[in-house]
């Protein structure tokens, strides 16, 4: 929906297809391409200094999915369980590991959030994509909230970049 929730200035909700447990790094990195969607759209329509505050939710939430990615789920070089613990002890004392490690994971976040980046424009700005992505940004324009059915019947065109895929 184009429709303002609360903070945001429109929103776009994923249900999963079915109940499941477990994530891979592939789901969580396709994950992040799509919250970097809406960030890359607006810079390839309006350039860097284009991009609004709207965009920017999308990359903290980007952003917390990698650290989770990294620090939780031991997906990355660097990781920390951090699981234990009162919320108290938490606020009073710093974080359990070394600048180094911080660092580290830092740069790891950063680098899942940059190929979640580079992916989103490949797809948006793949030729075959632009009509369906017009398509679906007009009937938004024009309806403000669409269904499941609706953005599978637009996009039912669109397709996936050999060079945005993360595997065969």
């Amino acid at each position: 929906t184009i429709i303002p929730r609360g903070g945001t200035g429109g929103v776009t909700w994923f249900l999963p297809p079915e109940d499941k447990s477990y994530t891979s790094v592939y789901e969580f990195k396709d994950v992040l391409a799509r919250a970097m969607g809406g960030r890359i759209a607006e810079k390839i329509l309006y350039g860097d200094d284009g991009i609004t505050t709207g965009a920017g939710s999308d990359l903290r939430k980007a952003t917390e999915i990698a650290r989770d990615m990294v620090i939780e789920q031991g997906m990355g070089k660097k990781f920390h369980d951090d699981n234990g613990g009162m919320v108290f002890d938490k606020i009073t004392h710093s974080r359990p590991y070394s600048d180094a490690t911080a660092k580290a994971i830092d740069e790891e976040v950063e680098a899942l959030v940059k190929e979640a980046s580079k992916r989103a424009e490949i797809i948006l700005t793949d030729s075959k994509n632009r009509k369906s992505l017009d398509d679906l940004a007009n009937a938004l324009l024009d309806k403000e909230t669409l269904e499941e059915k609706e953005v599978n019947e637009i996009l039912k065109n669109a397709h996936l970049p050999e060079s945005a895929r993360l595997h065969k």
